[in-house]
């Protein structure tokens, strides 16, 4: 007994000693010197100005919902040409009707391309009598830019714009060349604009070195510092229709369950029995940057994850956001049934939209659906306009593309601690990925945590500092090599 119990306690001794060194091994080494950003000075009112004009243009994705306003993106076509006449002499391609492609030859027509990704569309607004300004109206105030794409997705549109014709005005020619992509459809999926724009290159041979989209941002809240957190994938995503038929009736002689009864069953189950959790992959990678940043004591945690792993399920499902970065999640978002309050439903059906992490597939998906309901009377179906899509491919957070948005990054933020992440949401960047070997996402913008409320809620808005530090980044990411 003696001789186990000393064997007991010399194993967890070793433990011990490696899970300290583990984190003493993460603790943070001298910062490096963030690069010296260049002494433009961006009229950051001015610019604010013209993102309120880029507003006022309802060019809103409904979907299946309602029309598209072909004038409303006629015209911001026309505005963008109006406004940055040097981009304009980039001989812009439209893509799709309203899509836009820019091309801007570097001096080594040979090397892989950079391509920066943004969105003319926006989504509809519900209630806007709820907004203290009205979101179409472009107000400036209060040191914010107001109104529906302010912040998703016309404002880093806007930022490129800016950058790029002040770096023409200068007589700046690229290292490579460049593409600026610029969709019409994002809301719905890119399927029409940056799919096509991505097909038209691919055409033409092009090769990236990297695409810079919309995703993550500079956010404040999460450590002491603001994290850039630079999206290296983007989950899937796929609508199943759960249906269920019945006899109908009169509510008075119910059977057992009704038709709503047997599919808020079906509803409930699926809630309950979620797809598992995975601690590894993009996670791992999110948890390894921001290991040397923090104290000793989360460090333990942080840097050992090979031990807390297990138990992180555990607590994701009470943080949202931290379960959506763990697993497929599930959502159901559409029910509908019945038609009277003394007629039973003949039939009952609801949309479940899930969000499927790397590693999981469309397949894995709708297996679990059919094995989780176990009910033959509720049919699991994908809707036909709506036949999903599986997670994008993960990019490397090393390397020259990766450390070339890194340091853009540091030379606008020199505080900011860089670290990959997975975009819970989708973006056009997706549609490029066949052209090359890294897509990363990120908004140069400094935010809190209402950032996600603000993108497609009431009141959205981008503050005019933030405008002047997304010029001041895209110039950085322009200039600057790719350096091994």
């Amino acid at each position: 007994m003696k001789r186990a119990l000393a064997a007991v306690g010399a194993l967890l001794a070793a433990l011990l000693c490696v899970v300290v060194a583990r984190a003493l091994l993460a603790g943070a080494g001298p910062a490096p010197d963030a690069p010296r950003a260049d002494d433009f000075a961006v009229d950051a009112e001015a610019v604010a100005k013209r993102l309120a004009g880029a507003l006022r243009f309802q060019t809103i994705s409904y979907g299946a919902e309602g029309s598209r306003d072909d004038a409303a993106f006629a015209g911001l076509r026309a505005y963008l040409a109006a406004t940055w006449p040097r981009v304009q002499g980039l001989a812009p391609e439209p893509i799709a009707e309203h899509s836009l492609l820019y091309t801007w030859r570097g001096r080594d027509r040979d090397a892989p391309a950079l391509l920066l990704a943004a969105h003319q569309d926006v989504v509809p607004v519900p209630s806007p009598q709820e907004w203290h300004h009205p979101p179409f109206d472009g107000v400036v105030a209060d040191g914010m830019v107001w109104g529906r794409g302010a912040l998703d997705d016309k404002g880093s549109l806007v930022c490129i714009f800016e950058a790029v014709e002040s770096l023409l005005a200068e007589g700046f020619v690229p290292e490579r060349t460049v593409y600026l992509a610029f969709g019409h459809d994002e809301e719905i999926g890119g399927d029409a604009g940056a799919r096509m724009i991505a097909e038209t290159l691919a055409s033409r041979g092009v090769r990236l070195a990297f695409v810079l989209d919309e995703g993550g941002a500079v956010a404040d809240g999460m450590l002491e510092r603001p994290v850039a957190l630079i999206g290296i994938a983007e989950k899937g995503m796929l609508d199943v229709r759960l249906r269920v038929e019945a006899t109908g009736g009169h509510s008075s002689t119910p059977p057992r369950q009704t038709a709503i009864g047997i599919l808020a069953a079906a509803l409930d189950a699926l809630e309950r029995h979620p797809m598992p959790a995975h601690v590894g992959g993009t996670f791992e990678h999110l948890v390894a940057h921001l290991a040397p940043e923090v104290g000793f004591w989360p460090r333990l945690a942080l840097a050992n994850l090979w031990l807390v792993g297990p138990f992180v399920p555990w607590v994701s499902p009470r943080v949202p956001i931290l379960d959506a970065m763990l697993r497929t999640t599930t959502a159901p978002t559409v029910v509908r049934g019945g038609v009277k309050s003394n007629v039973l439903p003949r039939d009952a059906e609801a949309i479940v939209n899930f969000r499927i992490l790397p590693g999981d597939s469309v397949e894995d998906v709708l297996a679990h659906v059919r094995r989780v309901v176990g009910d033959e009377r509720v049919a699991v179906q994908t809707p036909d306009d709506r036949p999903g899509r599986g997670p994008s491919g993960v990019s490397p957070d090393d390397g020259p593309a990766f450390g070339a948005v890194v340091r853009a990054v540091r030379a606008v933020y020199p505080d900011a601690v860089a670290a990959p992440y997975l975009v819970v949401g989708g973006t056009d960047a997706r549609h490029y990925a066949r052209l090359g070997d890294a897509a990363y996402r990120l908004l140069p913008f400094r935010v809190g945590a209402e950032a996600l409320r603000l993108a497609h809620g009431t009141d959205e808005g981008i503050s005019v500092e933030n405008l002047g530090r997304g010029v001041r980044f895209y110039r950085e990411l322009l200039k600057a090599p790719l350096a091994p």
